[in-house]
């Protein structure tokens, strides 16, 4: 038979915790104090961390404004190999053997870097460099303070090179169109503002704040009630 669990998540700064009910204090969880960095009021102390396997894993739905997004997927390159300090600024340098990289990158590209240890994200290219005839390595605006000798990647690292990156106000947040109502509303509340009229940029900032508040009921499941007015006709 299968057992029922019941988990949740705790956040502080940029840490999320995934904790477990205890239900009875016999299921052999771990106590609070055991969750990273995680710090549980006395009134969770139920919440623990969990022990057991999750075979098809946990979902967290979440949403945030990136820096970047990747347009394409299956545009990478697998090719590189290792990386270093540069001896001059202290950049992060990337090579990866008889590769003619400038067939397809330029300097000032943005390219996102995966399964790189510490150099995951976002890059910016400011030097291809030429070696034995080809164009095989990479310096990034990326400091980087390690050896000025060259070091082997753990795994095989993928770089993204088809990326769409948010560099200034010329650029283009995907906001979903029922927020997009919410930051008319937050502008026109700043213009008020701006011309000393409170109580038209207090109405826009209320306004602002339902509409947000109706888009984050909007991720709660379950079912929906209409409660009827004290005058409706049953």
């Amino acid at each position: 038979m299968a057992t029922s669990r019941e988990y949740a998540y705790f956040i502080k700064g940029n840490k999320v915790a995934i904790v477990e009910r205890d239900r009875n204090d016999t299921s052999g969880l771990t106590s609070p104090s055991s969750v990273p960095s995680i710090d549980l009021p006395n009134q969770f102390s139920k919440w623990k961390s969990p022990q057991a396997t999750v075979a098809d894993a946990l979902e967290i739905e979440y949403v945030y404004s990136p820096k970047y997004s990747i347009i394409n997927t299956n545009v990478t390159h697998i090719t590189l190999t290792n990386y270093k300090s540069t001896t001059t600024g202290g950049y992060l340098k990337v090579k990866g053997g008889s590769v003619n990289y400038d067939t397809t990158l330029d300097v000032g590209d943005y390219v996102v870097l995966r399964n790189a240890g510490q150099f995951n994200g976002l890059h910016k290219i400011t030097v291809i460099e030429d070696a034995a005839a080809t164009k095989d390595s990479l310096t990034f605006d990326t400091k980087y303070s390690g050896s000025s000798s060259w070091s082997a990647f753990e795994e095989t690292v993928t770089l993204y090179y088809s990326i769409s990156v948010l560099e200034d106000e010329s650029g283009t947040i995907d906001l979903p169109t029922y927020l997009s109502k919410a930051l008319v509303c937050y502008v026109r509340a700043q213009l008020a503002e701006d011309i000393m009229e409170m109580e038209l940029a207090a109405y826009w900032m209320v306004r602002f704040r339902k509409i947000l508040e109706k888009h984050e009921n909007s991720k709660i499941p379950g079912p929906r009630r209409v409660i009827p007015g004290s005058g409706a006709i049953l």
